[in-house]
């Protein structure tokens, strides 16, 4: 997975290593694709950009501290760079979004000549995109039924419509934008662009309490999250694609362009862990606009607006990455039932008002709590589909049951902090009676371990992180014991995997990336520093060349598989570079 993530907070884009952005969708991240080249090579749409010529080679890197994308070719006696970004910048009390790419062309030796191919296919390239040159206007339109874009350029713009080879001599720009412009831009407007852009992101890096290791994955990681929120409603987003497999050529293929309650409570944790606070409060609005009211049903998942209903249909008229059909867009997800969601919401908010203390607690994030807290002590002991979201019958499952204990335990320190003993103390009894349940249910003599689901001996990787939540001490025995039938049992080639048992598509064969930065952190907390060491090291030396995660490695060949770039991995890069940081330090 050769590639990038340019974008602005309200839309993105994914760009290869040779420069052609392969994939983009507008207005919003969960709009219907305007690029789709990486879900298929032939009628997705693409723009590229490339030297005359088979002999150019290209080394890309982000402008350090910001997303600004840099791609340079070179054939050994002539080169040029394409600088690639998404406009963001403080504009009085906010932010300047403009929906659109800037693409920067610049000369950097001899007169090289270059070759633009721009070929967007609107609406998931459904139907037919018709383009149309203006060249008294220097534009060219694509549109779709409604849906249109427009491309501004400084080269000549009919040139650059039929594809004509183009000497570049200066340097040149293209603005793609999805709203048509009163005034072509001009290349002062673009460099101011690009100068309040780059000076965004690198005040937005200045601000990052960077571990005193791996500081510089620490900040791609950071800057990667951040790319992932939605900025208009404080969601986040699990990845920026959908259908890229978890195993090439199979059918594990998911849309993750939307809000997971249990990821987005990561995200701000690990954005706040380095001194981000703004994502975690936007997120908190989130929460409480879309669970409102008291009689609400909470979802798993929700569209980046607050949509509820995320149908999932299928594209058949694409071929899919590498040929892995289906694609799908939506996520049935947003069906099912996952009881750990109330352990990562409440936990995000404790911390926030309590740990890092950034406000003080409001009326209506204290009624938030209740109602998860009380839906929660109704509900815990029901069966339900899981972290990893199987689809087909519920089941009683430990992690699950885990984070349920976790929501009523940090439920019940906020009702003991804010002076309602009533409430704390009817949550601290429910959250005693699920420790019970889990120490009767979960624990198999016979795995050695705490076990994916009551009474069965199927180990599963979500366990690993009983010590982070509090519910076990890193000396307790059936914690070591946990974390040493895992490494035995969930270990191939080197990675980790979620749970080895068949599932719903039968029996996983990739490593989920961030059950092995589950594993390296369990390892640390036991005394296994190095261990945990050389396996995040070993994850960190198979990110892409640009730093960046999927969700998924193929245990055998390293190959990057899944949806691109996965928030889940980054969010854990951190956290695993900052505990170990401080194991080595006590070391």
């Amino acid at each position: 997975m050769r590639m990038g993530i340019i974008g602005n907070c309200k839309t993105c884009a994914i760009i290869d290593d040779r420069a052609n952005i392969i994939w983009c969708c507008m207005p919003k991240f969960d709009s219907p694709s305007v690029f789709a080249h990486l879900l298929d090579e032939t009628v997705g749409g693409e723009f590229s950009i490339r030297g005359e010529g088979e002999s150019f080679t290209t080394t890309q890197t982000y402008l350090p501290g910001t997303a600004v994308l840099k791609t340079v070719f070179d054939d050994g006696t002539q080169a040029f760079e394409v600088i690639d970004f998404m406009p963001r910048y403080r504009d009085g009390e906010s932010y300047a979004q403009p929906i659109e790419i800037h693409r920067l062309l610049r000369p950097l030796r001899g007169t090289p000549v270059v070759c633009i191919n721009f070929q967007p296919r609107l609406n998931y390239a459904k139907n037919p995109t018709k383009i149309s040159i203006r060249e008294q206007a220097s534009v060219i339109t694509a549109a779709n039924g409604f849906e249109s874009v427009f491309l501004y350029s400084s080269l000549p713009i009919k040139e650059v419509g039929e594809g004509v080879p183009i000497s570049l001599k200066e340097e040149h720009f293209f603005v793609l934008s999805y709203h048509e412009k009163f005034a072509p831009p001009t290349p002062d407007s673009v460099r101011d662009m690009f100068f309040k852009t780059t000076q965004y992101w690198e005040a937005w890096s200045a601000k990052c309490h960077l571990p005193t290791l791996y500081a510089d994955q620490v900040l791609r990681s950071a800057i990667t999250l951040k790319l992932l929120t939605y900025e208009k409603s404080g969601a986040l987003l699990a990845a920026a694609t959908t259908s890229l497999p978890e195993i090439v050529g199979k059918d594990r293929n998911w849309d993750y362009r939307y809000c997971w309650l249990r990821d987005s409570s990561m995200i701000v944790e690990a954005l706040k862990s380095l001194g981000h606070f703004e994502e975690a409060k936007a997120f908190i609005n989130f929460l409480l606009n879309i669970l409102e009211s008291k009689q609400t049903k909470t979802q798993i998942l929700y569209g980046i607006g607050g949509r509820m209903q995320l149908e999932e249909t299928e594209l058949a008229h694409l071929s899919g990455y590498q040929g892995s059909k289906p694609v799908r867009v939506g996520n049935n997800a947003w069906k099912q039932k996952q009881n750990d969601i109330f352990g990562e919401i409440i936990q995000a908010i404790y911390l926030y008002y309590f740990h890092y203390k950034i406000e003080p607690i409001t009326p209506e994030v204290w009624s938030l709590i209740k109602f998860l807290a009380n839906t929660i002590s109704k509900e815990w002991d029901t069966p339900d589909a899981g972290i990893w979201e199987f689809r087909h019958e519920e089941q009683h499952f430990t992690f699950s049951k885990i984070l349920s204990w976790v929501a009523l335990d940090r439920a019940a320190t906020v009702a003991n902090l804010i002076g309602k003993t009533y409430a704390a103390e009817r949550w601290s009894d429910a959250a005693q009676q699920v420790v019970e349940d889990i120490e009767a249910k979960g624990w198999s003599d016979a795995a050695g371990a705490y076990t994916q689901v009551y009474g069965s001996k199927s180990l599963d990787a979500s366990l690993l992180l009983m010590h982070r939540y509090g519910y076990l001490k890193a000396d307790n025995p059936r914690w070591i014991q946990t974390v040493k039938a895992c490494q035995k049992g969930l270990m191939n080639h080197g990675w980790a995997m979620r749970y080895t048992n068949p599932d719903d598509f039968g029996k996983p064969k990739n490593a989920f990336i961030v059950a092995c930065f589950w594993m390296a952190q369990a390892l640390i907390s036991i005394g296994g520093v190095d261990e945990g060491k050389a396996l995040f090291e070993n994850i960190l030396a198979n990110a892409n060349h640009l730093g960046l995660l999927s969700e998924d490695i193929d245990v055998k060949t390293g190959e990057l598989t899944g949806n691109f770039p996965q928030a889940y991995s980054h969010i854990e890069v951190i956290r695993t570079a900052i505990l170990l940081s401080d194991a080595l330090k006590k070391k």
